[in-house]
């Protein structure tokens, strides 16, 4: 069984550690460097939901999300990361409490569930999207869609717009081909492909015009 860790432990300091060399601490700090890596790509694999905090209200939307899966910070201001056993099982309960006492998550901006997530370098970030934005194609069929890109990492490496435009692209191409066309919209479109990047992990969700309905913090900006 994969395990998942809710928060990790800050990063020691030796500096002021009588007889603790400078070979040492540097050594001990890569080590943990190292394990702490394996632990965020652990964590990072799993995750099926990215939520968001208003300003400055991340540590009340993550004191409230925990109680319902192992959520943690992602690392950029506001923007939480976390797995749920189950996606509308989670938005169900968190739509009902917003139903009965919205004052209760007005911290949350909004949630994104996503079904699929993978690590990438700059040089095969393409590919693999478009490997993992494949299975979507079929629920694309006929359809009115567009795709939607939220970069955070990587600023003058990757363009949101250049990566909308170019997975637009290969879906209808890909549609086109097997003779079942799909449509670009961007007006009350029937479902809106979502790419979420933190660093160099990046998650991928499918958001339908009903779940943009039922669930009114299922937000795409």
């Amino acid at each position: 069984m994969p395990i998942r860790v809710s928060f990790a432990a800050p990063l020691p300091c030796y500096a002021d550690q009588p007889g603790y060399n400078e070979i040492g601490r540097t050594n001990n700090y890569l080590s943990i460097l190292q394990r702490r890596a394996h632990v965020e790509g652990i964590v990072m694999a799993e995750w099926n939901i990215l939520a968001t905090a208003y300003w400055g209200r991340e540590k009340n939307a993550l004191r409230f999300l925990t109680r319902h899966g192992e959520f943690r910070s992602s690392g950029f201001k506001d923007v939480i990361r976390g797995h749920v056993e189950d996606i509308d099982l989670f938005l169900e309960k968190i739509e009902t409490m917003r139903q009965e006492n919205p004052g209760r998550i007005n911290f949350i901006s909004q949630i994104i569930p996503l079904e699929r997530t993978f690590h990438f370098d700059l040089s095969d970030f393409m590919d693999k999207l478009k490997q993992t934005v494949s299975p979507y194609l079929e629920k694309v069929e006929g359809k009115r869609f567009y795709v939607r890109v939220k970069r955070r990492g990587h600023k003058g490496e990757l363009s949101s717009q250049e990566i909308e435009k170019e997975i637009s692209g290969f879906i209808l191409e890909s549609l086109e081909k097997a003779g079942k066309p799909a449509h670009v919209g961007f007006d009350d479109p029937d479902a809106i492909i979502v790419v979420e990047t933190i660093a160099d992990w990046a998650g991928v969700g499918w958001v339908s015009r009903d779940m943009k309905e039922r669930y009114l913090l299922v937000k795409i900006k």
